[in-house]
């Protein structure tokens, strides 16, 4: 663990050498013995990072492990089986991660990040605390910077539903930031996790923030955009989902407004619209079946659940059959399979994890079909991985 946390230290949170050291050397007490020989011949080290390697300490680290450990918080490294999978694999993946309280299956769960402007408007206020309630009631596991503004009202309002939620922080665990989130701060550990890429007594550091960014995306299946200007850390945490393969949605908002020209830019390049909690939670529907109550899920006009539900399948009913345009048959010697996925659809799109559990196939296989059908013109691809027929 020592190990680990030296080499933390040594380049720095948000190192992308991490990634290349693992692949070479695979634990960090490997990489440690080439110490002795000043990191010669490892060419995807820089002059200035063995300089640092150099320069640090395997006492401190020993030392900050300990304190870390005395505060009753965890430690987990990529060397462990506590550490999430869902970091594994992004650019440069933390080789230390500092947690209070527990990150145990949050990838089995739907995580959703929410972000936003921390001067925020009092309709942002409203957007993040309704999201944030109803993902919390319907068994989501709400993620947010526990910044001021979208983040502190969605972060209060999850717990508020009492739902599990988790602070990645942009400073030391032991750092109070902002100072009027304590409460949040200290309910957080007990109903999720608190974490942190930076060492005990870290400050929050402006360039700390794009940093942890990157592992709010990666925790979460996807990040909602509530409100922000171009070029804010809310897009930055939606440039790293899409780099990372999540989903990414957005909330419409005023259009003279200069907090909704994040999220309105983000629509443009076909980001997923969101009015409410069950358009993010619609999307992992199939995928993550267990996992959400949709008993919970808010009503609609107020309707009584069994009215909305019958409400539901009437729609559903009229759009299969009142189509916009007609489905063009299939060239005669295309594959069964192929003619299997394409009957499941319509005009209307939809994802393909639903495609897939319908005629009960795997999701990568159906989507190879999708790719074929999109290649002879019979098929359009939509925004957050739902198809329909041209």
């Amino acid at each position: 663990m020592e190990f680990w946390i030296w080499l933390s230290s040594a380049l720095g949170p948000g190192s992308p050498r991490i990634n290349d050291i693992i692949a070479c050397f695979e634990t960090a007490e490997y990489f440690y013995k080439e110490k002795k020989r000043g990191f010669r011949g490892i060419g995807f080290l820089s002059d200035a990072d063995k300089q640092k390697l150099m320069a640090s300490s395997l006492s401190d680290a020993l030392r900050l492990k300990e304190k870390t450990l005395d505060k009753g918080y965890q430690i987990l490294t990529p060397d462990q089986k506590e550490y999430p999978d869902r970091l594994r694999n992004i650019y440069a993946m933390p080789a230390v991660l500092y947690v209070d309280g527990s990150l145990e299956r949050i990838d089995e769960n739907v995580a959703i990040a929410l972000v936003g402007a921390r001067k925020c408007s009092d309709y942002g206020r409203r957007v993040a605390d309704d999201l944030g309630f109803c993902l919390g009631r319907m068994g989501a596991v709400v993620i947010t910077g526990m910044a001021r503004g979208i983040d502190g009202a969605a972060h209060a309002a999850a717990l508020r539903a009492g739902g599990s939620t988790i602070a990645v922080l942009g400073c030391g665990l032991d750092v109070l930031y902002p100072p009027e989130h304590a409460a949040l701060r200290k309910e957080t550990p007990v109903r999720g996790a608190v974490v942190s890429e930076f060492a005990l007594g870290e400050r929050p550091e402006g360039f700390h923030f794009p940093i942890r960014n990157r592992l709010m995306s990666a925790l979460s299946l996807g990040v909602v955009v509530v409100e922000g200007q171009r070029g804010s850390g809310a897009l930055i945490t939606a440039n790293y989902a899409l780099e990372q393969g999540k989903d990414v949605f957005a909330v419409p908002g005023n259009v003279f407004s200069s907090l909704s020209k994040g999220p309105f830019q983000l629509l443009r390049a076909g980001a997923i619209p969101v009015s409410c909690a069950n358009d993010i939670l619609e999307e992992y529907r199939y995928r993550y079946t267990a996992k959400i109550n949709w008993k919970m899920q808010k009503d609609p006009g107020g309707l009584p659940p069994e009215k909305v539900e019958r409400n539901t399948k009437a729609a559903a009913f009229k759009e299969d059959v009142v189509p916009i345009r007609e489905k063009r048959p299939l060239p005669e010697d295309t594959e069964e399979n192929i003619r299997e996925i394409y009957e499941v659809l319509s005009e209307i799109p939809i994802h393909v994890d639903e495609i897939a559990a319908r005629i009960q196939k795997n999701p990568a296989e159906v989507l190879t079909a999708l790719s074929e059908l999109e290649i002879m013109g019979f098929v359009s691809a939509n925004a957050g991985k739902r198809f329909s027929i041209c």
